[in-house]
């Protein structure tokens, strides 16, 4: 069974986040108007649409998306292309998060949604380390990107 999944966000700058979406997903729109675009993706399945809301505040939730993949070269490689691009990822190695050992990286679009790119390695048995070694946001929030280090690396960090 085929599907693709749809996310419709709400975009305060429809051209800056057509940007953002064409460098992660190395696409340009597929749909495009003065208020609207979407991205219809076929690796990752997915169907992403931007509806220009000018009035929209910026996310400041814990609440993220993520692409899970599921080998280190591809995770080497979107984060290569997205760099290349000219976006920042703020890199995790070897986190704990969500019972699982992981590396990744984050990127924020131009409305605060976070999109995290994984890796998983390992299954652990705790939601999340437990160092306080970066300075979190949230005490107790995992899969939340509460600190911004743009670019960095974080090392078995208590937030991812």
């Amino acid at each position: 069974m085929k599907f693709r999944p749809h996310i419709s966000l709400e975009v305060s700058d429809l051209e800056a986040s057509i940007d953002f979406y064409s460098a992660i997903f190395n696409i340009e729109p597929t749909k495009q108007y003065a208020d609207y675009a979407n991205f219809r993706l076929e690796e990752p399945a997915l169907h992403l649409a931007l509806v220009h809301k000018p009035s929209h505040e910026p996310y400041r939730g814990d609440q993220h998306f993520g692409i899970e993949l599921f080998e280190d070269a591809q995770l080497a490689e979107w984060k290569d292309k997205v760099t290349a691009s000219g976006l920042a990822p703020r890199v995790e190695e070897t986190v704990t998060c969500c019972y699982a050992v992981a590396d990744k990286f984050w990127l924020k679009d131009p409305d605060g949604n976070e999109w995290e790119f994984w890796v998983r390695h390992e299954e652990a048995d705790r939601m999340q380390d437990t160092r306080q070694e970066v300075g979190c946001g949230t005490e107790g929030v995992c899969c939340a990107p509460a600190v911004t280090l743009e670019p960095a690396v974080v090392k078995s960090s208590y937030c991812s």
